[in-house]
């Protein structure tokens, strides 16, 4: 019975020592909650959230609740990033006075940011009744619908907020980007020129440079991309957009080290390597294409379009075993969907369905154009299928685009071999050999080809350059060479001579 008393003396002793210590801070000593807010508002102020929270903890402990004291314990809770709670405390702050001119903003906020769309958008037409005509609540509302894809509707709060506050350029950028996403692009260029240039950040000038990739303006939309790269070195989106242009315009080099860059920026993410495993497929480099296709897989292994990425590079390296093991992972995807349409057609064509797999790359020409190696995939099936005149067509087109490509080189040359163009394949294979010139397979090919153009017009150019590609491939590895008795055959037709 003592240590009850002593304990209801204890807490009776506290509470009045607040009080009176309250009393003296607060101008309204009959709501001493007051004193505590203010207290907290100046740890907020200088970054002590800790504290702060602590006194509006105590501050709870009062025996009338006020409205301020959740209004500002879910501020503080939004600045250590504790969404859920914060938002609790923002709720049960305008359940206490629903009238306070800042909480349904705050609220709305709040909401957005956890994806809570549809009470954010209450929260906002809440926040509207109370201050009519607020850029920031415009701006926020505009937010919840954009998340909700109603993008017509977002787009007419985020002018409207622009309306009130010429100088609210976060909604002047969203409006644009709603704009985009709408196929109205003359008005959002407008905006985005004035954005980027006016008062450039790398936020407005990576979506101008976007803004310029879809309206295939590639030279600007590299600049900008650049530009916003230069404002912050850690912005993923311009770095990938980067490495697609780069790609676009066939520059391996350039694109693949755009991706390189984001990595040592240590930006690493599964669009990143998802991003760069495309790439790299496109331009031949399986092995690296792998290893970031499994990285990305490793981020989100239930993403079905990575998977997909695992299917189409294990394909690519002609392991339909392995390939096909993950397809019915990827039953969900689109069929029309460039990973996997492009997985299926690669494994049509290592099973020999080249008619098949033919029409399943040709369905991707218009929608990944610069993936130049569906040019040459769609060469071999026509090839393979004997209509040589479209073969050569596509060939034609992969060497347009691949002129630094040697397994270009070296498919078309056999083509031209199997379809008796000598001539042609000499000079496709001494262009190839300037960029691989250890290669033992264009070397075998160059002798093969100068043999036969030997037999036909027992040239000695011809007969040198036969002789040299041996003598190279025999300094290389002695037992690479695959024509012994055509060089016993030229042998003795040079000594005849």
């Amino acid at each position: 019975m003592f240590d009850k008393l002593k304990k209801i003396i204890n807490s009776v002793i506290h509470l009045s020592n607040k009080l009176e210590r309250y009393e003296k801070e607060s101008v309204i000593q009959a709501l001493p909650s007051v004193a505590y807010v203010n207290r907290a508002k100046k740890c907020i102020e200088r970054g002590d959230y800790s504290e702060a929270e602590r006194i509006l903890e105590e501050a709870m402990e009062l025996p009338q609740e006020d409205a301020l004291v959740y209004k500002y314990l879910g501020l503080v809770c939004e600045k250590t990033n504790r969404l859920t709670e914060a938002i609790i405390a923002y709720k049960k702050s305008a359940g206490l006075d629903p009238h306070d001119k800042e909480i349904w903003r705050l609220l709305g906020f709040a909401l957005v940011n956890t994806n809570l769309c549809d009470e954010a958008v209450d929260a906002f037409e809440n926040a509207d009744k109370i201050t009519p005509n607020n850029t920031d609540v415009f701006a926020g509302w505009g937010m919840a619908l954009m998340k909700q894809k109603k993008y017509d509707e977002a787009h007419e709060k985020f002018l409207e907020a622009v309306q009130i506050n010429k100088y609210n350029f976060m909604a002047l950028l969203l409006a644009s980007v709603m704009e985009v996403r709408t196929g109205r692009y003359g008005q959002a260029e407008a905006k985005l020129n004035f954005l980027a240039n006016v008062c450039p950040n790398e936020t407005n000038t990576y979506e101008y440079a976007n803004l310029k990739y879809i309206k295939k303006d590639y030279d600007s939309a590299i600049h900008y991309a650049q530009k916003s790269i230069e404002l912050n070195s850690n912005i993923l989106p311009a770095y990938l957009l980067l490495g697609k242009l780069y790609a676009i315009k066939g520059m391996k080099k350039e694109s693949l080290e755009a991706y390189h860059k984001a990595y040592e920026q240590n930006l690493h993410s599964p669009n990143l390597f998802f991003d760069w495993a495309v790439t790299q497929q496109m331009f031949g480099e399986y092995e690296g294409a792998k290893i970031n296709f499994l990285k990305a897989h490793g981020y989100s292994p239930a993403e079905e379009e990575l998977t997909a990425g695992i299917v189409l590079i294990n394909a690519l390296l002609g392991d339909n075993e392995s390939a096909e093991l993950f397809l019915s992972d990827i039953k969900k995807l689109d069929p029309a969907n460039y990973i996997y349409a492009k997985a299926l057609a690669v494994i049509d064509f290592n099973n020999g369905e080249y008619a098949k797999a033919l029409e399943r790359f040709r369905s991707l020409e218009d929608q990944m154009f610069f993936d130049n190696s569906l040019n040459l995939f769609i060469a071999l099936c026509y090839e393979n299928i004997n209509d040589f005149t479209n073969a050569k067509a596509y060939y034609d087109k992969a060497l347009l685009r691949g002129a630094d490509n040697v397994k270009i080189y070296l498919a078309y040359s056999r083509f031209l071999i199997k379809t008796e163009d000598f001539a042609d394949a000499q000079r496709k294979l001494s262009r190839a050999i300037n960029l691989a010139p250890d290669n033992l397979e264009l070397l075998n090919l160059i002798f093969y080809v100068n043999y036969i153009l030997v037999k036909e017009k027992n040239c000695e150019y011809n007969i040198k350059e036969a002789l040299s590609a041996v003598s190279k491939i025999k300094s290389l590895d002695d037992t690479a060479f695959k024509y012994a008795d055509e060089l016993l055959d030229l042998e003795n037709i040079a000594k005849n001579r």
